[in-house]
């Protein structure tokens, strides 16, 4: 049960009422994408749902909980669209895919504004419980389903593994195609004929006879790469300007210090990781730190970055360790450093990982994100002389992003099947580059 289906009014009376809270809250958030949507107000709300704002409170205490209501029926409507496809008989288990990522795709582009509700990266806490809810359920669901066509024995987390996979990819479709980017979706596609066949051992009817009314549409993935990768230097808000002598510099790097080890002893969200206590660890008062910083917001976002660049740091030690290897031999060392690098910090991660993080963190992990695609994508060829292209690379990157996020979630050391499927993706990844030259 979700956050939002706890305290349903026991009359019939009152759960009509609150059906028609939420389903105008719905039509508010449905009715503009976010970039031109004002905030919801309870006034707002008690205005389009035609009662009193004071009626509100008998069934939610705030806006918050109205959203996360409005997320569960969302996130409900799919589980059903789901299930009722997955009750269907089949022939093949092509056919079932192809009927299930139909569903997904109609379901996403029906409702622009709850679709983005639901792919939202920084929503609240209940919303990601929802979601979190929603996953679960869906990785069970598919398991009872799928068995019949499975070779090889696994549980649910094979499938949570293949959701994250594929959730990633359905959110970047539809970033830059309101109907879902031809070629994104085609991605879903691969990646899921070939997780399938390694992790559960099934066989596909090959992907020629798979009818896709839209394959001849032309994708939009050169506003996706700018979408997710902007072209050129971006704009670095998060960086601060370091003062220019060496007493000043020193004091930046004390409170900088102070508050790295609050973030990770504590995580982003800690009791300490205030002004307040942040200048008290660095000894130094409040007023001191803003000469550094903008705000708290700047100073976390300075942790963020340094903590970028000793990710980096790690790409450039396998590197230049890797002299002789193959891209395999490579792409090994590449996940166990990683491996090891996350397990070290878990407040760190926590913070890298964050999806509450500020803008700021988020551009942060975006120009990462960026960067890695560049350099994975001189790696192939260096390695494997299989350059590709670079659009498949952020792609790529965007999703052993999200399993390396699900490996630690389950797992504060990281989940071995999960680090193993990230090297297994990006051993594929090679494999699929060879395939189509060949």
């Amino acid at each position: 049960m979700s956050p939002a289906d706890f305290a349903l009014p026991p009359q019939e009376r009152g759960r009509t009422r609150r059906a028609r809270i939420v389903r105008a809250a719905a039509l508010l958030i449905d009715s503009a994408p976010s970039s031109g949507r004002r905030p919801l107000t309870l006034r707002g709300i008690a205005e389009a749902a035609d009662t009193p704002v004071a009626s509100i409170y008998h069934y939610f205490p705030d806006v918050d909980s109205i959203i996360a209501a409005v997320a569960a029926q969302y996130g409900n409507e799919l589980i059903s669209a789901v299930q009722a496809g997955l009750s269907r008989p089949t022939e093949s288990l092509r056919s079932l895919l192809d009927t299930i990522f139909a569903i997904y795709r109609e379901f996403f582009a029906a409702r622009p504004g709850l679709r983005e509700l639901w792919f939202d990266r920084r929503a609240s806490d209940n919303v990601v419980g929802i979601h979190r809810g929603f996953r679960e359920n869906l990785a069970k669901m598919l398991h009872a389903r799928m068995l019949e066509f499975s070779t090889k024995p696994h549980d649910v987390l094979a499938y949570q593994t293949w959701i994250e996979i594929t959730g990633i990819l359905w959110e970047l479709a539809f970033q830059s195609d309101p109907d879902g980017d031809p070629r994104v979706v085609a991605e879903i596609y691969e990646l899921s004929d070939r997780f399938l066949r390694r992790r559960l051992g099934v066989t596909l009817a090959s992907s020629d006879e798979r009818q896709d009314p839209d394959r001849s549409r032309p994708s939009r993935a050169n506003r996706l790469t700018s979408a997710v990768q902007p072209e050129g230097p971006a704009p670095r808000t998060w960086e601060s300007r370091l003062p220019p002598q060496a007493r000043g510099r020193k004091n930046r790097a004390q409170i900088l210090s102070a508050a790295t080890a609050i973030i990770d002893s504590q995580g982003p969200h800690g009791p300490d990781v205030t002004a307040r206590a942040i200048a008290d660890a660095a000894g130094t008062s409040p007023a001191s730190m803003y000469r550094y910083f903008e705000d708290l917001d700047s100073l976390v976002a300075a942790v963020a970055a340094e903590y970028m660049h000793e990710l980096l740091g790690v790409l450039d030690e396998v590197e230049a360790s890797s002299e002789g290897l193959d891209y395999s031999g490579w792409n090994k060392r590449k996940v166990v450093a990683y491996r090891d690098f996350f397990a070290r910090r878990r407040g760190l991660r926590e913070l890298w990982f964050d999806r509450h993080a500020s803008e700021k963190v988020q551009e942060i992990h975006a120009h990462y994100r960026r960067v890695i695609a560049e350099r994975n994508h001189q790696a192939m060829s260096r390695y494997a002389n299989l350059p590709g292209e670079l659009f498949s690379q952020i792609l790529n990157v965007e999703v052993t992003g999200a399993l390396w996020d699900l490996a630690f979630t389950l797992d504060p050391n990281g989940h071995p099947y999960v680090v193993d499927e990230i090297e297994e993706l990006d051993m594929d990844f090679a494999r699929r580059l060879r395939e189509r030259e060949s």
